[in-house]
């Protein structure tokens, strides 16, 4: 089958097309052909070394995946052949087939393309997780999303719109409106000193760290909740009084299932930007340009 995968860290280049052989499946395992995967952050990251080294090369990247299961495992008891699937996974999605433990697989319903399906299963799952256990809002909380605009972000606000929460979150000036057309949001300027202005919060999602995980501590209530995705100074945050952890998305079927039902109603919208057919001079181009700035809604690579 066709691959893209990388030898060495580095430059876009590393990525390289090439053939092998269709993986094999554990037991409780099931074999996707690919429909379509996503340019995530964290897959640029990895590529350029930035995500440490502990993975034995040569790999194929890539961590979402949506498409058909092909075969499934003797111990697989919730999928079958021709089932649609989209999951996140450790690797191995730059590929024409890909295994996956079916603990981390949630079929998509009937209202979802393939291209909304995977653009969802990393950062909009993770935002969705953040709203719907780690924070778990309630109606009528008081909510901070920290970078709202971003894939993480944008669904976490829908998320706690969702719930009846009362919801800010910071962006630059020129995001602001698209943060407003995702309902009932008050948009902060993340350049200012909100921290200075700003109360009374029960929780925040702080996707970006650094001096902002110090700024969400300050605007929460005594034994508010934050949440933070990127990891914080934590002798300079255990001085608040409040409720403190780093987190991740745990890439488990009953979060991206829910995501995908909420999606099928309606109820969240995830962006998507570029689609693009695969290959690996697409690959390296998406990659290239997402090092320089973030990407403008998801890019997408269908097969």
């Amino acid at each position: 089958m066709k691959a893209v995968q990388i030898k060495e860290f580095g430059d876009v280049d590393v990525l390289e097309e090439v053939e092998v052989d269709t993986p094999k499946i554990l037991k409780k395992q099931v074999l996707v052909k690919n429909h379509a995967t996503a340019i995530d952050p964290y897959d640029v990251k990895f590529v350029q070394g930035l995500m440490g080294e502990a993975d034995k090369l040569p790999l194929i990247p890539g961590s979402s995946v949506v498409g058909e299961v092909i075969a499934v495992g003797e111990e697989v008891t919730d999928f079958k052949v021709g089932d649609r699937v989209a999951a996140t996974r450790h690797h191995q999605t730059y590929a024409e087939e890909v295994p996956v433990g079916q603990s981390a697989v949630a079929k998509v319903p009937d209202g979802v393309d393939d291209v909304h399906a995977v653009a969802a299963v990393v950062g909009a799952a993770t935002g969705y997780q953040m709203i719907t256990d780690d924070l778990d809002v309630q109606p009528g909380q008081k909510v901070l999303i920290q970078g709202g605009a971003g894939s993480v972000g944008s669904v976490a606000i829908q998320a706690a719109l969702n719930r009846g929460a009362i919801v800010y979150a910071t962006a630059k000036p020129a995001d602001f409106d698209y943060l407003k057309s995702l309902g009932d949001v008050t948009p902060v300027d993340y350049h200012t000193a909100y921290e200075n202005e700003l109360s009374d919060f029960d929780a925040v999602l702080d996707t970006i760290g650094g001096d902002v995980a110090i700024q969400s501590a300050k605007v929460l209530k005594q034994g508010g909740k934050l949440r933070n995705l990127t990891g914080f100074d934590e002798e300079a945050i255990s001085k608040f009084d409040i409720d403190a952890a780093h987190t991740y998305q745990n890439g488990k079927r009953p979060n991206l299932a829910a995501l995908l039902d909420d999606m099928a109603a309606g109820k969240i919208v995830v962006k998507v930007g570029d689609v693009k057919p695969f290959s690996v001079e697409a690959l390296r181009e998406a990659h290239a340009a997402a090092r320089q700035a973030s990407l403008a809604g998801k890019t997408v690579f269908t097969f």
